[in-house]
């Protein structure tokens, strides 16, 4: 009985959670869509700027988003990396990553601050919001 006692503050909690797409969620996405699944540390964000938002349905987001990395380490020395420890996490997990990175913001360099700005889909799949391209 006790259990239940505590488990009806926690449902209530998770039903009345917030299902709107704000602007702090779409820079909170953006980033994690670039955090690496390792625990590798390869970029700081400097800034994201969400600068136009249109709706397009019930279930999908188009914004304008322009966002500022400061990179801790280069391209060459991940690719490098990832060759060397084909088993390791970077590897496993992290290649698609390295190579967005590396497309998207060309070759970095450490202490590198790249910007972009990018029309950012967000399509609201399985009762939550996602982004779907960039």
């Amino acid at each position: 009985m006790r259990r239940l006692f505590l488990l009806i503050p926690l449902f209530l909690l998770l039903g009345c959670s917030s299902k709107e797409l704000t602007k702090a969620k779409m820079a909170d996405m953006l980033i994690d869509y670039y955090t690496p699944y390792s625990s590798t540390n390869i970029f700081i964000p400097q800034s994201v700027d969400i600068l136009k938002v249109r709706q397009v349905s019930k279930n999908k987001v188009i914004a304008k988003i322009c966002y500022q990395f400061r990179f801790l380490t280069s391209y060459e020395s991940l690719v490098r990396y990832i060759k060397k420890h084909p088993n390791s996490f970077l590897a496993k997990f992290d290649v698609g990553l390295v190579a967005l990175l590396g497309r998207k913001f060309g070759p970095f360099q450490k202490g590198d601050i790249k910007s972009r700005c990018d029309e950012v889909v967000f399509e609201r799949k399985y009762g939550r919001w996602m982004i779907t391209q960039i």
